[in-house]
């Protein structure tokens, strides 16, 4: 596996394009829109001065890193040779469906065909693509330079000969990879936002106030950052996405989401994004 693909080039889709080119890979990062593109190639210039600044890159590293990355808008081009094609457009099924077909017209017969998504059901994807088998979830973490997990998601189809090689894939990024089936909200997400859920649910019924409520549980159980933090920096919208999704999904009525939540999305009070969620950001 010598050449990536990353279709999207929005925050994640720049970010493992950060991380699949400083593994040494050639990535082709592709995005219609050439402000995005812009905005990806600066981000990676941010982490790469930050990275010779701290020592962590040499004047030739830095050289091969930007040897190894192109920013594209077109599709056909980038897709050349390609081994393997790792989508990264907006959470919307149909949207995904779309660029899977247009992915498989153009990609090598023999490259595999990942999907970065946090909770779209991989089997249902690969169903529009000649050869199921080679369609597999990558679902990579927020922000990507940084998190080392990778959830692998299998598909009902997705042969072992996929699986084993994005396996193989992640470790060469320095990455971590779990297998998952493909289940609605996988492990991460399903299990995570029942978290951030009950945290909402906690805090409006009133049973602390945000602070103490995400203090206890960043001390109680070693978190990071507390679970209503989490949620602006996920994002609301996303999150009530989610949760209605996985509601749908499972009909089980612990993935029903908060009124509050609703009530705040619908106010525009989305978290990081809009300077406004559970706390207020400059």
């Amino acid at each position: 596996m010598n050449k990536v693909v990353i279709v999207g080039a929005g925050t994640m889709g720049s970010g493992i394009g950060y991380v699949t080119a400083r593994a040494g890979y050639q990535t082709n990062l592709y995005d219609p829109f050439p402000k995005v593109l812009e905005k990806a190639r600066a981000y990676h210039k941010k982490l790469i001065d930050r990275a010779v600044e701290k020592g962590q890159l040499t004047l030739d590293e830095t050289h091969a890193y930007w040897a190894c990355v192109v920013y594209t808008d077109d599709l056909p081009a980038a897709l050349h040779g390609a081994d393997l094609v790792i989508e990264s457009v907006p959470e919307k099924l149909e949207l995904k469906k779309e660029v899977f077909q247009q992915i498989e017209q153009l990609a090598p017969p023999g490259a595999i065909l990942s999907t970065n998504t946090s909770s779209l059901p991989v089997t249902e994807l690969a169903g529009v693509v000649g050869n199921p088998g080679r369609v597999v979830g990558t679902h990579f973490f927020n922000p990507a330079p940084v998190m080392k997990l990778v959830e692998i998601i299998v598909g009902l189809n997705t042969n072992q000969e996929t699986v084993d090689e994005v396996v193989e894939f992640v470790k060469s990024i320095a990455k971590e990879a779990v297998i998952v089936k493909d289940l609605p909200g996988f492990v991460t997400t399903r299990v995570g936002l029942m978290l951030i859920s009950e945290a909402i649910f906690a805090y409006q019924e009133g049973a602390a106030d945000k602070d103490d409520l995400d203090k206890a549980m960043k001390l109680g159980y070693n978190l990071p950052m507390g679970p209503l933090a989490l949620a602006d920096l996920v994002g609301l919208d996303v999150v009530l996405h989610i949760l209605d999704a996985l509601f749908e999904n499972y009909k089980d009525s612990r993935y029903r989401a908060p009124i509050l939540l609703r009530r705040m999305v619908q106010a525009g009070k989305l978290g990081r994004k809009t300077g406004k969620g559970f706390y207020i950001y400059e």
